[in-house]
């Protein structure tokens, strides 16, 4: 066992006395101010002012480079041609290190991503064979083919796209009234999280580079649930799960959101099937399957999604019909999420909708009719959760 296995590894950064005067604004004036560390969990940058962290899982390689001229290394940096990022108080060496997708690292709302980073450490060739180590022990060496990512979904055509884009701005409009007509059906109740709402441990040998975890989230952590009890359903729990999965889409409300499979069979859905959530937002929300059975299946958030987390469909039969429910364990995605969701509760609402429409749309899909209200309860807790 390596020792990154248990104690972090920590690389300082080469601090050349001649430049201490241009790194002291940037909030490096000594060497404790700047280090990469890296263990079995994560890789973490601090640069005075500025940090980036990313899973060892998103780690593509490293390699040594330089030397570099003052003007282009010094200090933080961003290269124009392919946004990668530097962190530089060196001109001899340093190492680049790759990344299966992009991180934040240079601006604190985290729309600018960074395919690579560049630290002048004082000992880049030790830093370099760890992260490669890393590398080469991860899930996912090859973005966009894995043992668990099934071939592409033929797609639909530009015309079926362009009709499916057309159809939001009535959409809005319906929603909106559903929305409205809705609300006073939905029980709401909120309370404090703790530890005991973090997401479920994903299983064995579904966590790759693509998929984005709770901890790669940003703000608080929401753990909701949406309920509906079903009365006069022509199938069961088991039943309702494969219509569902058959084509997740029938039950989503259409006006403003649709399942759109990208990986794997049509007409069923298994585990590594890719999905995304198209809206009519400057987002989407891509996802994978990542546990399946007769009565359930649940989705991780992929790279791009707003969210960072998990989300499960259940039914179970119960005296006198079903009973259907989501549960959504997930943070925002990035900085901009968070102010979206937590700050100004807007995505809270959206998602709201959403699956309290899924909900109702479900009914109907049983063959059924929905009694009683919609309950809807929120768990918010800071991250990460204390017991």
């Amino acid at each position: 066992m390596h020792d990154s296995d248990t104690h972090p590894d920590r690389y300082g950064f080469a601090l050349d006395p001649r430049f201490r005067s241009v790194l002291r604004p940037f909030g490096v004036r000594d060497p404790s101010e700047a280090e990469v560390v890296l263990d079995a969990d994560r890789l973490l940058v601090r640069f005075g002012h500025w940090s980036l962290a990313t899973p060892v899982r998103n780690l593509a390689g490293a390699r040594v480079t330089g030397p570099f001229a003052a003007s282009k290394v010094l200090g933080p940096r961003l290269s124009l041609a392919d946004r990668g990022l530097t962190f530089g108080t060196s001109t001899e060496r340093g190492v680049c290190i790759r990344f299966h997708r992009p991180v934040p690292g240079l601006e604190p709302l985290g729309v600018l991503r960074h395919p690579a980073v560049t630290v002048t450490v004082r000992d880049p060739d030790a830093l370099a064979a760890a992260v490669e180590r890393h590398a080469a022990a991860a899930p996912d060496r090859t973005p966009g083919r894995t043992p668990h990512r099934p071939e592409p979904t033929p797609q639909p055509g530009p015309l079926r796209r362009a009709a499916a884009i057309a159809r939001y701005p009535a959409g809005l409009a319906l929603s909106t009234a559903r929305y409205v007509r809705c609300a006073g059906r939905i029980e709401r109740s909120e309370a404090a999280g703790d530890a005991t709402d973090r997401p479920p441990a994903l299983p064995d040998g579904s966590l790759d580079a693509h998929l984005t975890t709770a901890e790669e989230g940003s703000g608080p952590l929401l753990h909701r649930t949406f309920r509906v009890l079903i009365r006069g359903a022509r199938v069961d729990a088991a039943g309702l799960v494969d219509r569902l999965c058959a084509d997740p889409d029938r039950a989503a409300p259409s006006e403003v959101a649709s399942f759109r499979k990208l990986r794997g069979r049509l007409g069923e859905l298994q585990a590594g099937d890719e999905y995304v959530v198209r809206m009519p937002a400057p987002w989407s929300g891509p996802v994978r399957v990542v546990a399946r059975d007769a009565t359930s299946f649940r989705f991780a958030t992929l790279a791009g999604h707003i969210e960072a987390g998990q989300i499960e469909f259940r039914a179970r039969d119960v005296d006198g019909g079903l009973e259907f429910g989501v549960e959504a364990w997930s943070r925002p995605g990035d900085g901009p999420a968070a102010v979206v969701f937590d700050r100004l509760g807007i995505g809270k609402e959206i998602q709201l909708h959403m699956w309290t429409q899924f909900c109702l749309a479900a009914c109907r899909v049983a063959g059924g009719r929905s009694v009683g209200p919609i309950r809807v309860h929120t768990r918010r807790c800071a991250w990460p959760p204390t017991p």
